[in-house]
C-alpha cells in the first residue's frame, strides 16, 4: 500500500505517518496537562492542522541543519540514544523490541534520532542571543496571571460504594444494611478500609486500589460527596451517606488548604515559563521564515 502524502517541502514528501507522529505528540502533551479527553477529542480538527504544520516545520528545520552542515558526533548519539534506554528501565532490549514494533531497525531508529539531535543543536542556534526574563517582565506576569499559579482547597480520600440491586425500598434497605456492616466492620477494628473496598465495593476504579480516589478539589465529585468528604476530620470514617450511584462511606487520608503562592514563591518557576516561551517564539518565527522562503504544497 502507498503512503500517504499530505504536503511536500521543496518538492520532497510529507507523509501522513510523520502527521499522525506530531499528533500523538500533541494528545500525549495535553493529557499531561490535565486536559479532559473530551476537551481533546472536540479539538482534534484543530490538533490536526497543528500537527500538519509542525511536521512541515520539522522538515524545515532538518533542511535548514542539513544546509547548515551542522555537525553530530558519534557521542552526541549515543548520549541520546541513552536516554531512550533509561525510559525503558535501562533495558536495552526492551527498547529494541519497541523499535522493532514500530517497522523500524536500530539503525534507522538512531538515523532519525540523528536528525533529531541536528534540530537541537540549531534550535540551540536560533535561541542564543534569547535574553532571560528581567525582574519587571516576570513581576508583570505575575501580576496578571495571579490566579492561575493559585491552588483550591483538596483532598484525599479512599471510599466504598454499594449499589442497591434495584429501585425498591426492599434493594435499597438492603444496600444500606451492607455498607452499614462494612462499616462497622472498619470502626470496630475487625476489618481495614481498603481490604473492605476490595472486597465489596461496587466502583471499580476504587476497588482497584483500596478504594482510592486520589486527590481532589471541589466540584470534581456530585455534590453530597464532595460536602461530606470536605467537612469529615481527617483519619475517620464518615457515616452512610446517600447518592444517586448508590451508599457510600468515605475514609480521608488528607487536606490542602488553597493557597496562592506569593511572587517570590514561584519566582524561578515564572522566570523558567517566560524564558521558555521565548524559545519558542524564537523557534516559531525562524520556521516562518523559513516557510516564507520555501516551496510548501499541500496535498
Amino acid at each position: 500500500m502507498a503512503e500517504q502524502i499530505v504536503a511536500t517541502v521543496n518538492g520532497e514528501p510529507i507523509p501522513r505517518q510523520a502527521v499522525d507522529f506530531e499528533l500523538h505528540r500533541l494528545i500525549h502533551f495535553y493529557r499531561q496537562q490535565g486536559v479532559p479527553e473530551e476537551q481533546v477529542r472536540l479539538q482534534l480538527d484543530a490538533l490536526q492542522a497543528k500537527a500538519l504544520d509542525q511536521a512541515i516545520g520539522t522538515k524545515l528545520l532538518i533542511d535548514e541543519a542539513k544546509r547548515l552542515a551542522i555537525p553530530v558526533s558519534d557521542a552526541d548519539l549515543d548520549a541520546q540514544f541513552e536516554t531512550y534506554v533509561r525510559q525503558f528501565g535501562g533495558d536495552r532490549a526492551k527498547l529494541e523490541q519497541a523499535i522493532a514494533a514500530q517497522g523500524l531497525t536500530v539503525a534507522k531508529f538512531k538515523q532519525e534520532l540523528r536528525q533529531g539531535v541536528m534540530i537541537n543543536k540549531l534550535i540551540e542556534q536560533v535561541c542564543a542571543a534569547v535574553p532571560h526574563p528581567t525582574e519587571e517582565e516576570m513581576r508583570g506576569h505575575y501580576a496578571a496571571h495571579q490566579g492561575e499559579y493559585a491552588t483550591q482547597d483538596r483532598v484525599l480520600a479512599q471510599h466504598i460504594l454499594v449499589k442497591p440491586a434495584g429501585e425498591s425500598e426492599v434493594d435499597k434497605a438492603a444496600a444500606r444494611a451492607k455498607i452499614e456492616a462494612i462499616r462497622a466492620r472498619i470502626v470496630s477494628g475487625e476489618s481495614t478500609f481498603a481490604h473492605e473496598a476490595k472486597t465489596h465495593s461496587d466502583c471499580p476504579s476504587g476497588k482497584a486500589n483500596g478504594g482510592s480516589l486520589g486527590w481532589f478539589g471541589r466540584g470534581m465529585m456530585v455534590k453530597p460527596f464532595e460536602d461530606a468528604a470536605f467537612a469529615l476530620a481527617p483519619d475517620t470514617v464518615s457515616d452512610v451517606l446517600e447518592t444517586p450511584f448508590g451508599y457510600h462511606i468515605i475514609l480521608k487520608t488528607g487536606e490542602e488548604k488553597g493557597h496562592t503562592p506569593t511572587f517570590e514563591e514561584i519566582r524561578d518557576k515564572i522566570a523558567d515559563f517566560l524564558f521558555h516561551a521565548k524559545r519558542g517564539q524564537a523557534v516559531a518565527d525562524h520556521v516562518a521564515a523559513l516557510r516564507a522562503q520555501a516551496d510548501v504544497k499541500l496535498a
